[in-house]
Formats: C-alpha cells, structure tokens, sequence
C-alpha cells in the first residue's frame, strides 16, 4: 500500500468560534525558508480558503490575527491545494480527532502547527497529542492575550508585532516571534531568526518552539503586504 500523502488529524469546531474546520497534516513540503518539515494546515472545512479571507469566515481558523490581511501565505496557493485534495479524499482519515495518533506516524516527523491557521483553533488534547508524539515542533499563535488560550504557551511563540505588545506576551509567560521593520533595534532577549541572519531552514533551528528555553525572535516583515503593517 502507497504511503499517505497526509492525513487528516481534526474534524470539528474551532476552539476560536465554534464553527467547522479541518486540520490537515501533509508530511513533505518544498518550502525553502522552511525545510522538508511535515505541515499541519488549519482551514475552514466548508469554505475554501481564499473565499474564507474574502467571506470573513476564516475567523474560525485565524480569529483576530491583526495582520491577517496583510499575512503572507497565499489562501489561493497553498491553502486551496490542500482543501481541494481533502475535499476530493486525498487524505488518509484513521487518525482523525487524534484516535491512534499515538502510533508510528508521527514519531520521525518535525512538524510545523500552522502552515496555514492559528493552532489556537484545534483542541487542547490535540496539540497535545501531536507535540507528545512527535519528534519536534514549531508553532505560532496571535490568540496568546486570550486567558483561554495560556496553556498555549507550553507549546508555541506569541506572535507580536511590537515591542510593547512582546513585553506583554513575555509577562504572559509566552516566549514571542516579533515581526518588525527593517533597522527596529532588537530587545536583549531576542535574536534575529536564524534563517534571516544564518540561512538555515526552520527544519535545521527549531527555536519556534515555545516549550523550549531558548531567545525570543525577531525577523524583518517579509512579502508582498509587508508594508501594511503597524509596529506600534
């Protein structure tokens, strides 16, 4: 039997607002800032995503995100691809809601929660699951001011745009990803992301980990929209 492209590791509501999505993990990516890590992608599951931006319906998998307008992942690339190849049964589903994850498929992978969407969306004992199972992770989460959403911080980076919304996250116990514009001085807890200042892949580092002791980072808004965002 072929080995699975994917599977799907999540059918139900989104811990942000209740209402239906889907969380997909692929196993290769050709992402060059990123490596050939496995991808968990978190999307609407009735809506495509790039109707989902347009539709406001992709609150459920990025709730408030103040930069989602300006986020650098194509809904219609990357995203798409993938709700279509679910939409067309692409994806293995014995591992759906987390039943059996515990086995092999998991343990020789380093996963990236959120290729697309805010982990923030699936439930607790999911990420739970994933992070345990795993051989590592990194993540990201713009839900980490929300009180339901603290555990999130035994997992993943605080994704910040200020210094002062970075000090806050750190009172929170959050360790932050902060997106700045070029020639913004950097804090002494945090460092430029290594792929920005060391040309390694996020598969190589692996500090976007927010259960690991390890710096705060920092790296100069990138993409196409990059100049809409506030840094105040």
């Amino acid at each position: 039997m072929a080995k699975p492209k994917g599977y799907v590791l999540y059918e139900g509501p989104s811990e942000i607002d209740g209402k239906p999505i889907v969380a997909i993990l692929t196993l290769k990516s050709n992402n060059v800032k990123t490596g050939n890590m496995a991808q968990l992608w978190i999307l609407a599951k009735d809506t495509a995503p790039h109707i989902a931006k347009k539709t406001g319906e992709d609150n459920s998998v990025c709730g408030d995100c103040p930069i989602k307008k300006e986020c650098y992942v194509l809904t219609f690339q990357g995203p798409l691809s993938v709700w279509n190849a679910y939409k067309r049964g692409s994806y293995n589903d014995e591992f759906v809601n987390g039943s059996g994850i515990e086995k092999d498929i998991l343990k020789d992978l380093i996963i990236r929660f959120g290729a697309y969407g805010d982990p923030a969306a699936l439930p607790s004992y999911l990420i739970k699951a994933i992070a345990d199972n795993c051989k590592d992770f990194t993540g990201y989460t713009h839900q980490w001011n929300k009180p339901q959403f603290s555990f999130l911080k035994n997992y993943f980076m605080a994704s910040v745009e200020s210094e002062g919304l970075a000090v806050n996250a750190w009172s929170l116990g959050f360790r932050t990803f902060r997106i700045k514009a070029p020639g913004m001085p950097l804090d002494t807890s945090e460092i430029v992301c290594p792929a920005d200042g060391k040309g390694k892949t996020c598969l190589e580092c692996k500090l976007c980990n927010g259960s690991k002791d390890a710096a705060n980072i920092v790296i100069d808004a990138h993409g196409a929209r990059a100049g809409g965002i506030a840094y105040a």
